[in-house]
């Protein structure tokens, strides 16, 4: 009976000293931004940077008419 109470005793310090912890979601700031087309219904291009994303726009601005969408990053990067 002693070794039951021991083992109980051992297996509820180890679950609670072990227990799972939940880390901060790191990309919950970090923002895309797509490039998409008024017309078109994907993205032609997705950057980090917005000055990046304008640029791509200013590049390609006399044959398409973009529009920059920003969104939160939320892909699983495993």
């Amino acid at each position: 009976m002693a070794a039951f109470v021991k083992n109980s005793i051992f297996a509820a310090l180890f679950l609670i000293l072990c227990g799972c912890k939940t880390l901060p979601n790191e990309s919950a700031d970090r923002y895309v931004y797509y490039v998409i087309d008024i017309h078109g219904t994907e993205p032609d291009a997705q950057f980090e940077n917005r000055d990046d994303a304008q640029v791509y726009v200013d590049k390609f601005k006399e044959f398409h008419t973009y529009k920059i969408v920003k969104a939160q990053h939320f892909t699983n990067e495993n």
